[in-house]
């Protein structure tokens, strides 16, 4: 290890002060030609936006022909500073904190994601930059079917390695998960992503091992690795440490517990295999799909997105130069209390605009059929007051479920029912659940197919209570399709209790 290295981890182990950056001494140099020498120059990089929470989002940036990924936190609030400095870190952001493990992880000479630079602006926010991981997320090389068997088996075998030389050494794993977990090119290491909880190094006990490797077990689907694949890795892990059929069980009865929590079940059930890209042209004023970004007018935050003096709740269709259109809806709002709370919890204020383009975008990435999101933004005008849009593609030609049940043969009839119940149970899986609305939530076509009328058909929601499941049984029943006896109740609920995971054909 060069000993500038060593220097630079001895010196940042004292929180930052606002405005400050700290490069790797091996890409400072590399960083200051790309023109990036403040922490300002870095947050204000433009990148598509590849995965995202409401205080902080991951982009993707090019450098000069350099692929690296940019975490940002938009807010750095004083609870997650608090849990840092609990953990040891001092009174810091997430950033630094996942900057300060990779550091030692590169001293202690693991692998791990190569960190660039990281640092604070002068409004507080924190960011950490890493290079692009040569490699196969384990989700996507597990569903690859045009890996040979022999591939497959060593893949496995270098991801239960490489999780027992961290704990070997020191280094805890709670992030640890399928969508973390990174397998090389060559099949024979995995790198593992992802360390902003992780505490400082020390020995590992066996309850914590028991719990990391419980936590990737619960998140990967049973389709995408059966029980010949999960015993290959710990044994891997183990080596020549035996007692795997007691690991077994202790592992099992603790994965079943954590596969009801919403993130491993997001993970287990999210069904979108391209990557979904978001483009901050604006900061957060506007959020545009790649696509529509060289189509976007020029005045990037005017009309119509934001037009100054309209109404509280408006919208329009809008039609861009190469002939997309979407429907926009725009939002006037004023949330003393709201703002008030976020303020004092840490935490960003969400807008109307921005929820509902988050909920499409999650919609999206667990494959129920819904308008298609292409932007939304969100800016404050005030102290208490913000304005916000969101822009969406409704597919055309729907029109209400119960004029489709009133119209469509007894067949199909009783197929749309089916597929009433086979997407209300995959909304309860992806954590949404029916908003109270006056409008229609559903929309059914020619075809007999269904999607989600508009973002604001739904909510999302951590946990789906059996009682919540009643309620939306009984509102898609009686508001949505219209039904008035009971054998077509019948048919809508044993659909939603036997769907599952599984989209029939009848749903878009």
């Amino acid at each position: 290890m060069p000993a500038e290295v060593l220097v630079r981890l001895e010196r940042v182990d004292t929180p930052l002060s606002p405005g400050t950056i700290h490069f790797h001494p091996r890409y400072e140099h590399f960083l200051k030609r790309c023109g990036l020498e403040t922490a300002a120059d870095v947050l204000d990089l433009s990148g598509e936006i590849v995965c995202g929470h409401p205080t902080r989002h991951v982009a993707r940036v090019e450098l000069k022909n350099r692929v690296v990924y940019l975490k940002r936190e938009h807010v750095v609030g004083w609870q997650d500073r608090f849990k840092n400095a609990r953990a040891g870190f001092g009174w810091v952001s997430k950033c630094e904190r996942e900057a300060r493990t990779l550091q030692r992880l590169e001293a202690a000479g693991l692998t791990g994601p190569q960190w660039l630079a990281y640092g604070t602006d002068v409004e507080g926010r924190a960011f950490l930059m890493i290079d692009e991981l040569a490699g196969t997320e384990a989700r996507r090389l597990l569903g690859d079917t045009s890996l040979s068997l022999a591939q497959r088996r060593k893949a496995i075998a270098a991801a239960g390695r490489s999780a027992a030389a961290l704990h070997d050494a020191g280094f805890a794993t709670p992030e640890l998960a399928a969508k973390h977990l990174f397998v090389g090119p060559d099949r024979d290491s995995a790198t593992l992503i992802d360390w902003q909880s992780a505490p400082p190094p020390g020995t590992v006990a066996e309850a914590e091992r028991i719990r990391s490797l419980a936590g990737l077990h619960a998140s990967v689907a049973e389709d995408l690795a059966g029980p010949r694949d999960r015993l290959r890795f710990l044994r891997a892990y183990l080596g020549t440490r035996g007692r795997t059929r007691h690991r077994l069980r202790s592992i099992e009865k603790l994965a079943a517990k954590q596969r009801s929590r919403s993130s491993k079940r997001d993970q287990r059930q999210s069904t979108v295999t391209a990557p979904q890209r978001l483009v901050w042209l604006r900061g957060e004023e506007v959020c545009a799909i790649p696509d529509l970004v060289p189509f976007w007018p020029r005045d990037v935050d005017g009309p119509p997105f934001y037009i100054e003096g309209h109404s509280q709740h408006d919208e329009e269709w809008v039609t861009f130069s190469n002939g997309r259109r979407g429907l926009v809806k725009r939002f006037r709002t004023t949330d003393l209390l709201g703002r008030t709370f976020a303020a004092l919890r840490g935490r960003p204020w969400r807008s109307p605009g921005a929820t509902a383009g988050r909920i499409l975008f999650h919609l999206e990435r667990f494959g129920i059929p819904a308008p298609r999101l292409l932007a939304f933004g969100q800016r404050t005008t005030g102290r208490t007051t913000a304005e916000s849009f969101v822009l969406f593609e409704p597919t055309p030609n729907g029109f209400a479920v119960s004029a489709a049940i009133e119209r469509f043969s007894a067949e199909n009839r009783d197929e749309l029912l089916n597929g009433a119940g086979r997407l209300l149970r995959r909304l309860h899986d992806a954590g949404c659940r029916l908003r109270s609305a006056k409008n229609p939530r559903l929309t059914a076509f020619e075809d007999g197919k269904l999607e989600l009328s508009s973002p604001f058909a739904v909510e999302l929601f951590k946990r789906i209570s059996n009682a919540v499941r009643a309620r939306d049984q009984t509102e898609l029943c009686n508001r949505e399709l219209g039904i008035s006896n009971d054998s077509d109740r019948q048919t809508v609920l044993a659909s939603y209790a036997g769907a599952g995971r599984i989209a029939g054909n009848w749903v878009r």
